[in-house]
C-alpha cells in the first residue's frame, strides 16, 4: 500500500512538472502578451536614453536623455534633454491622440506636428512599444531585475512593416522613400506578471532627402538614418497626475 501511495505521488508529480513546462509561453507568445499587458495596464513611467544620426553629406549625431509618462495606446508626455548643432536643449513633448505637441526646439510656445507624420511615429519611444512588426522572436537569458526574474527576448522587426510606418499616409505629410530598413530589439519582461520592464530598439534606414532637422537644411541624395531608445519601465498601472492633456497653442 505504502509503496503504491509513493508511486502515485511521484506520477502526480512529474504529471504536473510536465504540465508546468507546456505551460510556459513560447519567447514569440510571452512579447505578444507583455504587449498586450502593458496596453491593458493604461499607464507607466518612462526612463532612457537614446542616439541619433544621419549621414547627409554633412553628419549629425547626438544622444539624449528622456524622462516621463504613458497611457496607452497613444497619450505621451515627455521631456527630452539633448546637445544639438552645439546647443543643449530640454524638449517637452506632450502627444494627445495622435496629435504631437512640442516645445522648447523652435522656441517656448507650444506647436503642434501635422498629422499622421511618419518621421514622428519613428522619433516616437512610445511608438516603439508597438510590438505587432515583431517577426522573429528568441529568448537570450533569465536574468534579474530589482530583484525580479525576467526574461530577456531579442526580435527583429518585419523590414515591410517597418518601411510602411516610416512612409506614413497620404495624408499632410509627403510620403518618405525609404530602402535599407532594419529593425531589431531586446526586451526584458518579469516572469510573475508578463510586465515589460525595459527595451531596447535600434532602427536603421536610407532616406531621399533625410529627415527634416531644425537648424540644418535638407541635402539631396540619399540619407542615412540610424535611431536607438533603451527605455525603462516604472510604476506599470498607477495614476498619472496631472492627467495627460492637449497644450494651449498659438
Amino acid at each position: 500500500m505504502l509503496l503504491r501511495l509513493v508511486a502515485g505521488l511521484a506520477a502526480f508529480a512529474i504529471a504536473c512538472g510536465s504540465a508546468a513546462t507546456v505551460a510556459e509561453p513560447s519567447p514569440s507568445e510571452l512579447l505578444q502578451k507583455a504587449s498586450a499587458n502593458l496596453t491593458q495596464a493604461k499607464t507607466a513611467h518612462i526612463d532612457g536614453t537614446g542616439s541619433f544620426a544621419i549621414s547627409s553629406g554633412l553628419a549629425i549625431s547626438f544622444d539624449f536623455k528622456l524622462s516621463g509618462d504613458a497611457e496607452m495606446p497613444d497619450q505621451s508626455r515627455l521631456t527630452t534633454q539633448m546637445s544639438l548643432l552645439g546647443q543643449s536643449l530640454s524638449v517637452d513633448t506632450i502627444t494627445v491622440g495622435g496629435r504631437t505637441f512640442s516645445k522648447g526646439l523652435m522656441g517656448g510656445d507650444w506647436t503642434e506636428s501635422e498629422a499622421n507624420d511618419p518621421q514622428g511615429a519613428v522619433l516616437d519611444p512610445l511608438g516603439q512599444a508597438d510590438l505587432s512588426a515583431v517577426a522573429t522572436v528568441t529568448e537570450v537569458d533569465r536574468p534579474e531585475i530589482d530583484g525580479r526574474k525576467t526574461r530577456h527576448l531579442s526580435y527583429v522587426i518585419d523590414q515591410s512593416k517597418l518601411v510602411e510606418k516610416m512612409k506614413g499616409s497620404s495624408g499632410t505629410t509627403p510620403s518618405l522613400n525609404v530602402s535599407g530598413a532594419t529593425g531589431k530589439g531586446e526586451i526584458w519582461i518579469r516572469t510573475d506578471d508578463s510586465q515589460i520592464v525595459r527595451q531596447l530598439v535600434t532602427l536603421s534606414m536610407d532616406l531621399d532627402g533625410g529627415l527634416a532637422i531644425p537648424g540644418a537644411s535638407p541635402a539631396p541624395g540619399t540619407s542615412k538614418f540610424e535611431i536607438s531608445f533603451d527605455i525603462k519601465f516604472s510604476r506599470i498601472g498607477e495614476p498619472i497626475s496631472p492627467a495627460i492633456t492637449a497644450p494651449p497653442t498659438h
